[in-house]
This record gives C-alpha cells, sequence and structure tokens, in this order.
C-alpha cells in the first residue's frame, strides 16, 4: 500500500497505472512514427513536380540507394553516389532529384544544374541545413559555428574575420607559409630516401594544419617534426566522428563516444582559449600593432574592438567563446580542403608525365632553375604566385574532379526552383537541399570529357557559368578559399619539381569493388571528402634533384 496524501494506493494499482502510462507513450510514439512514415510516402509517391528514381510505396527510395551503394566500394563518400543515380535513372537534363530516405536518412533534393544552384545560393540563398551538420560540425568545433549557422550571426563572425582573408592580407603571409613548405620538403626528402610506402594525406594534413596555425593563430605548431596536443585532440575528435556508410548501431551509437567528444572539446578549446587571451593581452599593453602581416587571430580582435569604440579592458565571454569556435572550423575545413588537393595533384600528374613536365616548365620559367630560388623569390615577391597560370589551372581541375565537401541548405515555405529550359517549378519546403559540387563538376551538360583530367580546359574553353563551385558561390561561400589556393600555388611552387610521387594501390573494399570509374584513389568519408586510405604512396626524388 502507498500512501499519497490522503489517498492509498496498493502496489497493483500502482504498477498498473505505471504500466499504462508506458503504454501510451510508446502508442503516442509509434503512432507519431507511422503518420510520420505516411506523410513523407504520400509527398513522394506520384509526385509529378518531383523528378525522382522510382519509388517504392513502403521504403521510398532505400531501395534504390541500396542498389547503388552495393554497386560501388563500400567506403565510397557518400557524394560519389549521385552521379551514378542522375544517370541510372535519366535525371541528368532534369538537373534535380528527390530522394526519399526517411527515417534513415533526410528526405531532399539534390541539384546538378548550375542556374539551379545559382538560385538557392546566390540569387536567394537558402539558409543552411542546421541540423543535418551538426554532428560533423558540432564536435569539431562546438555550436554556432560560421558554416552551419545563417542570420545576423553569421553576419557578424564573417564580418569579423574577413579582413584576415582578404588577399591582400594573405599575401603579406606568404613567407610563414613558405617556412612551413620548406619543412614539407625536408619530411619528403626523408621518406624518399627511406624509400617506403607513406600515408601522404596525413603529411599533407600536417603541412596545412602548421600552415593554418601560422597564418590564423601566429603559433608555428610544428606538428610535421612532432605532435602537438591541440592537432592531437583534433585528428582524435575526427576518428570518432559516427560512420555515415555504417549500419552498425555500436559504431553509431558508441557509448564512450559523447565522453571522448567533450575530453577533446575541453583540450581544443583550452589550447585555443589561451592563445586567444595572450593575443588580446598583447594587444591592450602594446596597441594596435603596425605590421603588415598580422595573423587573422589579431585582425578580428582588431574589428572586435572597432565594434566596441576600442573601449574593452577585458574580452567579453560570449565573444571568446564563439572566436574559439570559429578558430576551430578554421582548423578543420583550413587543412581539408588543401591537404587532400595535393595528394590529388601529385596522383594525377603521376598518371600524365607530360601535364607534370608542362607544369615544371612553367615554375622554371618563373623560378629559375635552381630550386631553392622559389622559396627565397617568394619571401620577397609573393606576387609571383600570380604567374603560376598552368598550375593553377591544375588545382580547379583537381578540385573539379575531386571537390573535398559541398552546401547542404535547408528549403522554405513557398520557395521553388525555377528549371531554366522548361519553367518548370521545383519545391523545396521541408526538405534539404543539397547543392551537390560533384555531379555538376562530371555533368557532361556543362563540361567536355567530364571525368577526364585535362587542366588545359581552363585556358582553352568556355568554363561554363556558375558550374564550378568546391568553395559554393555568393554570401555564403568559403571564407578560406583565397588562403586554399595561395597555399597550394606555394606547396606546388616548392615542391613539384623536387618529388615524384606515386599512389600505391590497395587492397579492395569489403564488396570486393576497389575503384571508381576505373579510379582506385577515390573519395572516402573522414570529416569531408579525402582520398581513399590516406593515398599510400611512394616518394622518390626527381630526376633533376638526384
Amino acid at each position: 500500500m502507498v500512501q499519497i496524501g490522503s489517498y492509498s494506493i496498493n502496489a497493483d494499482q500502482l504498477k498498473f497505472g505505471l504500466t499504462s502510462l508506458v503504454g501510451i507513450y510508446i502508442f503516442q510514439g509509434v503512432a507519431r512514427f507511422v503518420t510520420k512514415w505516411i506523410q513523407v510516402r504520400r509527398r513522394f509517391r506520384n509526385a509529378t513536380d518531383m523528378p525522382q528514381p522510382p519509388h517504392h510505396w513502403l521504403l521510398g527510395h532505400l531501395l534504390v540507394m541500396a542498389d547503388i551503394v552495393q554497386s560501388l566500394p563500400l567506403d565510397v563518400h557518400p557524394h560519389v553516389h549521385l552521379p551514378f543515380l542522375f544517370e541510372k535513372y535519366n535525371l541528368k537534363d532534369k538537373g534535380v532529384m528527390y530522394l526519399d530516405l526517411w527515417p534513415v536518412g533526410t528526405s531532399m533534393v539534390v541539384i546538378s544544374d548550375p542556374n539551379m544552384a545559382y538560385q538557392v545560393a546566390q540569387g536567394y540563398s537558402l539558409p543552411k541545413a542546421e541540423r543535418e551538420l551538426d554532428p560533423v560540425l558540432t564536435p569539431l568545433s562546438g555550436p554556432g559555428n560560421m558554416v552551419s549557422i545563417s542570420g545576423p550571426k553569421w553576419k557578424f563572425w564573417r564580418t569579423i574575420f574577413n579582413p584576415g582573408f582578404a588577399v591582400q592580407h594573405l599575401m603579406t603571409l606568404v613567407p610563414g607559409i613558405v617556412k612551413d613548405c620548406e619543412n614539407f620538403c625536408q619530411v619528403m626528402e626523408e621518406k624518399a630516401k627511406q624509400g617506403k610506402v607513406i600515408n601522404l594525406e596525413k603529411h599533407t594534413t600536417c603541412l596545412t594544419i602548421d600552415i593554418i596555425g601560422r597564418v590564423v593563430l601566429d603559433t608555428e605548431l610544428n606538428t610535421q617534426f612532432k605532435p602537438h596536443p591541440l592537432v592531437e585532440a583534433f585528428k582524435s575528435q575526427i576518428s570518432w566522428l559516427a560512420p555515415a556508410n555504417s549500419y552498425n548501431p555500436w559504431l553509431i551509437w558508441h557509448p564512450l563516444r559523447p565522453l571522448v567528444f567533450w575530453w577533446n572539446q575541453r583540450i581544443m578549446r583550452g589550447i585555443l582559449g589561451g592563445m586567444l587571451d595572450q593575443r588580446f593581452r598583447q594587444r591592450n599593453l602594446n596597441g594596435t600593432s603596425t605590421k603588415k602581416s598580422k595573423p587573422i587571430i589579431d585582425l578580428a580582435l582588431e574589428t572586435y574592438l572597432k565594434e566596441k569604440d576600442g573601449k574593452v579592458d577585458t574580452m567579453d565571454e560570449e565573444f571568446r567563446t564563439n572566436a574559439i569556435t570559429q578558430m576551430l572550423v578554421f582548423v578543420f575545413a583550413g587543412h581539408d580542403t588543401t591537404s587532400s588537393t595535393i595528394c590529388y595533384i601529385f596522383h594525377r600528374l603521376s598518371q600524365n608525365p607530360d601535364k607534370m613536365a608542362r607544369a615544371r616548365e612553367e615554375l622554371d620559367n618563373i623560378f629559375g632553375t635552381d630550386l631553392d630560388n622559389a622559396a627565397t623569390l617568394l619571401r620577397k615577391e609573393p606576387q609571383l604566385l600570380n604567374k603560376m597560370v598552368y598550375c593553377t589551372a591544375i588545382i580547379r581541375e583537381i578540385l573539379r574532379m575531386y571537390p573535398p565537401a559541398s552546401s547542404v541548405r535547408f528549403g522554405e515555405p513557398g520557395f521553388y526552383m525555377k528549371d531554366p529550359k522548361t519553367g518548370a517549378l521545383y519545391p523545396t519546403e521541408e526538405l534539404m537541399v543539397w547543392i551537390a559540387s560533384l555531379p555538376i563538376h562530371v555533368n557532361d551538360n556543362y563540361w567536355k570529357d567530364p571525368r577526364e583530367f585535362r587542366p588545359e580546359r581552363w585556358l582553352e574553353e568556355d568554363i561554363p557559368k556558375d558550374a564550378w563551385r568546391p568553395f559554393e558561390r555568393g554570401t555564403r561561400s568559403c571564407i578560406g578559399q583565397e588562403l586554399a589556393l595561395i597555399e597550394t600555388k606555394v606547396i606546388m611552387a616548392l615542391t613539384l619539381r623536387r618529388f615524384d610521387i606515386e599512389a600505391q594501390r590497395q587492397p579492395n573494399a569489403a564488396n570486393g569493388l576497389g575503384e571508381v570509374c576505373g579510379e582506385h584513389v577515390y573519395q572516402v568519408l573522414a570529416g569531408s571528402a579525402k582520398p581513399k586510405g590516406g593515398m599510400p604512396s611512394i616518394i622518390k626524388l626527381a630526376p633533376r634533384v638526384i
């Protein structure tokens, strides 16, 4: 018997009541799930305004996705699936494809037409799909990062950091970038002497993180020679992200993941917070620096102090917390693009000796045949990077073929994409809108021989408007795209003539498929799109160096 105030309830009554309550909650949950299932399936079923693959009344497009997944290596990046889906179901000319993946994934519309991508990202700019981005970006940076937020908060932080990523300012930082690239050359020379297979992406990642540390934080991380706690915590965070291509519940909902995320965040935010506090104290003591080559962290503080009319003795805690978040985003996004791009540049040039020869000839013409001159000249004249016309074409071609990321937005009521050819209207309400750069980049409606590596196309052909989108376009384009292009050119200037790097074939994936369109160094998901297995490679000194 249980006494509650003036009422007495026996154990059987209490048990029956609790059981009934649990039953009601379960029933309501099941009812909501079934109702949602019916609503989603009904929306896609026989929808004439939504170009899509064959739709199953119970499973939506999950069977279609399973069929595509089985036809490719199991570990490919999800965006690799998309061109094959467009091709298989004759949707390439439509420019959009609707996918009903609920409840396994978010129902979405995928864009493969440059004009409709323009409508979504430039003409109107739909808000970022924060819910879809958070599972990856929140563990790496924390909530409120510039990549996923929208509205006034995003505009404020973009304004704070814009001066640091202006081309004119980035050119003043080239001497520091050169120093990190010289360290990379030293590491690669040692690996060439050893003659062993190395994980190339691991080394290019250390290089690009060193560059980001120098450019953003004015700190020599030196990860190419020794571990750094900030970087080690960051790498751990990436390795613990839930796998996108796994259906193993243990891997998806690993019970230790939240604890690891918390611990790594504590380390990363503690280190960056200390760096930020130190810069703020130095500014208060010494005033505004007159140096041209200021790190991005200093320019951000300058903009912040201008917003406060310079009357700040202590840093606002909200600003401090969010500034740390944005710097973590820069570490993640800033290293990813360039580290993978460098791998693919060497991979494709090793397969095309004529294009490698042309790139080396261009570098000889700019910097002279003495390989040591490139570093010396770039320190004095960073503008020499602008003469690397063919090398820039190589970078653009690699980013076309191997885009590191895409943009995901969220549709709005009343916002329709309009087919420029037919005038058809395509709805976006309650759908994730995926501006998937890869299916645009390999669509032969816009590119001649899109699966071929032809840097010459950037010098000899008319590039279709808005069809090249590795950094996205519009107001939400990547803030660090100019830094990525500058540092990649510096790396090429110092390394292309010194090394021959050849990717080694790796064991097939679990389903026995080891290539995508004849390419064994295909893209896999590791935070962003990266070369499979880190692109195991043999490093050799180029003939002129030996």
